[in-house]
């Protein structure tokens, strides 16, 4: 009696704990699905890759501008290059750079040769960009974490571990989940002057 109670107990346990993983990756996954329905969610290596290629290209263009549709379209290629280099096997490569690049608009990552942020909108594509911003791959994510809390309306500190899942899953055994969510509290950190608790639950700050 004692050892079937034992039993129960562990099974309970172990049924519970699954439960949770399967109520995070639903969760996650729904985040997934709002990043996709506005053309923003991407695979964090193979974001890293754009990352990298944009600001390759914008190197070695020196003082020259490059268009921003003509920008995109060259990192795509340049980052297949590079993840083919790597040994990383993807192919959704065009939508991947569309979403990249609608995440830095969105975060106001680009900058034209005067210096000025690179407005979203339908004249974003077309406008020359001559630099990205210091720290633009925190802004970008950072963007995307506000984008859900934004858009979700529901997201709450029980929400890291879904947020590091949908922004930086790499499906790769070697990197520590833990570090990932410790990405998100760094990444929610520097949102503090637009984000902030209410109970357990991020919102935006009222602006004044």
């Amino acid at each position: 009696m004692h050892e079937s109670g034992q039993s129960n107990a562990v099974a309970s346990v172990t049924q519970g704990e699954s439960r949770s993983v399967n109520r995070k990756f639903a969760r996650s996954g729904r985040m997934v699905d709002c990043l996709r329905q506005d053309l923003l969610y991407s695979e964090k290596r193979p974001r890293d890759f754009i990352f990298a290629a944009i600001e390759q290209l914008l190197g070695e263009n020196g003082e020259a501008p490059m268009i921003l549709s003509r920008l995109k379209r060259d990192a795509t290629t340049r980052a297949r290059e590079f993840a083919t280099a790597a040994g990383l096997e993807f192919s959704n490569w065009e939508t991947t750079g569309t979403a990249v690049v609608r995440a830095m608009l969105g975060a106001g990552a680009f900058l034209t040769p005067e210096g000025e942020v690179v407005p979203r909108g339908v004249e974003a594509l077309g406008t020359e960009v001559a630099s990205v911003r210091e720290g633009y791959r925190d802004l970008t994510e950072s963007f995307l974490i506000e984008f859900l809390i934004t858009q979700l309306g529901d997201v709450t500190l029980r929400d890291h571990t879904p947020l590091a899942h949908a922004l930086f899953r790499q499906f790769d055994p070697n990197i520590s989940m833990e570090d990932q969510e410790d990405r998100v509290a760094i990444l929610l950190a520097k949102l503090s002057d637009r984000v902030e608790l209410s109970g357990q639950t991020y919102t935006l700050r009222e602006r004044g």
